[in-house]
């Protein structure tokens, strides 16, 4: 019962802070919903100042509304901004290597080897299954898994 009590003296402060609060948390964990979730709040807040006497029903059923609108509407923004970067694999760093050639450091045992690239030791594995290759053989890195190297033998 004290909840609907509650409820029912909804002021548009109570939509204003909430909107606050929800902003300084979008700044403290940043993940982009509780900035629309926050928008949505202080527009309701800015509403209920123009219209003090609509019901608590309404406001909730207007907040909810606003931020359904305000997520699909960031969303849509957000993936606009999404432009092609200039260096793809920046962080891919594995996948920097696809295509090159390199000197395996020790035999293979199983499939698994080792490969130095640059001052990194790198674990390979030879894709597709086949003979072990020795100590010195050149490879083409072919893919990653994880923190290994995919490699084929070459011809050379």
């Amino acid at each position: 019962m004290q909840l609907i009590g509650w409820l029912q003296e909804l002021t548009f402060w109570h939509w204003l802070v909430l909107g606050v609060v929800m902003v300084v948390l979008e700044i403290i964990m940043p993940g982009i919903w509780f900035l629309w979730l926050g928008l949505g709040a202080l527009i309701t807040g800015t509403l209920v100042f123009v219209l003090p006497d609509l019901a608590w029903q309404i406001q909730i059923a207007i907040f909810c509304a606003l931020s359904i609108v305000s997520v699909m509407i960031g969303r849509m923004v957000m993936q606009r901004q999404g432009e092609p970067s200039d260096h793809p694999l920046l962080n891919k760093r594995g996948a920097q290597y696809i295509g090159k050639q390199y000197t395996l450091e020790n035999a293979m045992k199983n499939g698994q080897g080792r490969v130095r690239i640059g001052d990194t030791m790198w674990g390979v594995e030879l894709a597709p299954p086949g003979d072990d290759l020795a100590a010195g053989a050149p490879v083409i890195v072919t893919g990653v898994d994880g923190a290994t190297l995919q490699v084929t033998a070459t011809d050379s």
